[in-house]
């Protein structure tokens, strides 16, 4: 197996297991996941067949002689670790010593916390947005003040690559640095630690109980701004700027750089009290003129509860721990938490003059913005004694977007200055389409006959036959096609003919032929969608291949004969697609709210659906997709036409504005 790099510690060595070992009994590996510190971590099956995640420790003497009496330390640490049960910790199940080597199974998560991070920078933005990012914070905070507070462990190795992200929420693991404070035992070393995340006493071999709240802020400003606060180009300038250079917090927010440079002093007793007095100052810290986010406050009480609850003293007022003054003291500016740019033609901040096209209809609907007459308004008191000009007045969005286009950077949407994109609508709607299709053949019309790039068949159309009725009428291509038909569920009917000898329509027994499929709408629908599907499957001969894809075709369109019984009265044929997608809700008059997260589930050269966990009650939005390489960094107008709720989903489904 191949050198494998670990970029931050700067070594590169090979993997030491290999899949399929058991290095438990019923633990099978599957493929290895990352390495930490200390050793290496890998995707499992356990018993009964769930996924877990298992972590190697390497042992042994070191030159001091206290390798051992390190290592049962560390072992005693990791059995309290073990027995710990809180929500924001990853679940460590099982800790045991093979031949000298500390074995760890632990919960799998759904993903980290960079890779949230890359999803961002991806589409266009220069890190985690600043709300969710505190929301994930605020999480791992009360999970290392529980285990300093309460076991006196810290985990010494708190970085993007060890907060995990399931349910939307962040766990921290990892605890292969996890280390117990004790005055009166021996220094705990610094082997294994990350050079980049570190702190400067533990660097000494003697860490804190803030240590931890340490790394916490070099990786909050890393995930917020995309930029370190130490440019250090190998590890050992890094570990040195830790102990003597000054950090460069000039890209995070004005209100949050004191609070960061806090958490970043060189002596432990400079900084705050714990993790989360540290997320409760940066939570402190609110824009006059973001709308009022009701998450925010639900962080701050549980911030607040959990410091009660561990008799952690409680940040009251920031100034109590942040000695910056009045003067010093700036709002988070933006809703993304960054300056705006200065002379930017493209941004109207709040109160500024100037009216924008309408998006909204005049009529008025529930939760729709009014919009405010384009001409001069008439004054009752016109005739009374003129006073001083009233201000503008005030929007309650940080970011107005003017003009408004069918397509525009991500950065404008946060408040940053770009140049217009270079794309159109419509292009930007056909490489959305040419993604989905993956270079196969795109339908052109509803109903047609498509092909995807690995030479299975699709076909798509509306139908109202009954579902029992389905199975008699397709009888008839059954027998055109002589072709084996089952039905493994009611909203399925499968027809399959297997390889032959000697002639196209005898039946054989190799695990070769060809098949289509059709899948059929839920019971209980008046008008439903049928899916057809047709390919190759298994190695069948060349002749056989070449006979199979003149019938496939045909027996689709024969099926699509007898079923297709009403008109589509879509334009466009949709493609099935997973693109991840981040949603920019716009207001009438401009105003851009908090984006959301949504996954795509088809795509049409007209517009899109998609599933959010959360409502938004714009009736546009600005879609950014993921992994659509001419559209990075570029958002396209959607009007939404409808919205309900399918599998505690909210599905909604728009068509791309292509005017403006």
């Amino acid at each position: 197996m191949p050198p494998v790099p670990t970029a931050e510690s700067g070594s590169y060595q090979p993997f030491s297991k290999v899949a399929g070992a058991e290095p438990l009994p019923g633990y099978r590996l599957i493929e290895p996941l990352g390495r930490g510190g200390f050793g290496e971590v890998w995707k499992c099956e356990a018993p009964g067949g769930l996924h877990k995640a298992v972590k190697f420790v390497a042992g042994g003497a070191s030159e001091d002689g206290q390798g051992e009496r390190r290592f049962a330390q560390e072992l005693e640490a990791f059995q309290q670790i073990k027995a710990i049960r809180h929500p924001f910790l990853l679940t460590l199940e099982r800790v045991e010593i093979v031949g000298g080597e500390l074995i760890m199974v632990m919960e799998l998560a759904d993903r980290q916390l960079q890779d949230r991070f890359r999803e961002c920078r991806t589409c266009g933005l220069p890190g985690i947005p600043r709300d969710e990012l505190l929301a994930y914070f605020a999480d791992g905070a009360e999970a290392l003040d529980m285990i300093s507070a309460k076991y006196g462990l810290q985990h010494l190795d708190v970085k993007p690559a060890n907060l995990f992200l399931v349910a939307g929420h962040v766990k921290v693991g990892d605890y292969g640095l996890v280390a117990r404070l004790d005055p009166d035992g021996p220094a705990s070393g610094n082997r294994g630690l990350t050079p980049k995340y570190v702190a400067p006493e533990a660097l000494r071999g003697d860490p804190s109980n803030r240590s931890d709240q340490y790394s916490l802020a070099l990786v909050y400003q890393e995930l917020l701004t995309g930029t370190f606060p130490y440019n250090g180009r190998t590890a050992q300038q890094i570990m040195l700027q830790h102990v003597s250079s000054k950090p460069d917090l000039t890209p995070l927010p004005a209100g949050d750089q004191p609070i960061v440079a806090q958490a970043l002093s060189k002596d432990p007793e400079q900084r705050f009290s714990s993790c989360l007095a540290f997320v409760q100052a940066l939570l402190s810290v609110s824009s006059a003129a973001a709308l009022p986010n009701a998450g925010m406050d639900v962080r701050r009480a549980r911030v607040q509860r959990s410091m009660s609850e561990m008799n952690l003293p409680n940040n009251e007022a920031m100034a109590e721990e942040v000695d910056t003054g009045s003067a010093n003291r700036h709002p988070v500016e933006s809703t993304q938490n960054f300056t705006l740019p200065g002379g930017a033609t493209n941004i109207t901040r709040p109160g500024a003059a100037g009216r924008l096209p309408a998006l909204v209809s005049t009529n008025r609907r529930p939760g729709s913005v009014v919009q405010a007459p384009s001409g001069p308004q008439q004054n009752n008191a016109a005739t009374s004694r003129p006073g001083p000009a009233a201000p503008p007045p005030q929007s309650r969005f940080a970011v107005v977007l003017n003009p408004i286009r069918s397509v525009v950077p991500v950065a404008r949407l946060i408040g940053m200055q770009a140049p217009d994109s270079p794309l159109s609508a419509t292009d930007f709607a056909m490489a959305v389409l040419g993604e989905a299709a993956a270079g196969g053949h795109i339908p052109q019309m509803a109903g047609d006959l498509g092909r995807q790039v690995d030479g299975t068949w699709v076909c798509k159309f509306p139908s109202t036959v009954p579902l029992p009725v389905v199975p008699i009428k397709l009888a008839i291509v059954r027998d055109t096609f002589r072709v084996n038909a089952e039905q493994p569920e009611p909203t399925q009917i499968v027809f399959r003919q297997m390889v032959t000898t000697g002639y196209f329509s005898s039946r054989a027994a190799k695990n070769s032929g060809f098949e289509v499929i059709v899948q059929l709408p839920p019971p209980g629908k008046v008008v439903g969608e049928v899916t057809v599907t047709g390919g190759i499957f298994g190695t069948p001969d060349k002749e056989f291949s070449r006979q199979a894809q003149d019938i496939i075709p045909q027996m689709i369109g024969s099926i699509r004969r007898e079923l297709k019984n009403v008109d589509d009265r879509r334009k466009h044929p949709r493609l099935a697609a997973s693109f991840g997608i981040t949603l920019y809700p716009i207001h009438g008059d401009g105003g851009i709210d908090t984006p959301v997260y949504a996954r795509c589930r088809d795509v049409s050269v007209a517009g899109i659906s998609v599933a959010t966990e959360t409502t938004f009650s714009t009736k546009y939005a600005y879609a950014a997709f993921e992994g659509v390489g001419i559209t990075a960094g570029q958002t396209v107008l959607v009007r939404w036409v409808r919205t309900q709720v399918v599998d505690r989903m909210c599905v909604s489904g728009g068509y791309y504005r292509t005017d403006l």
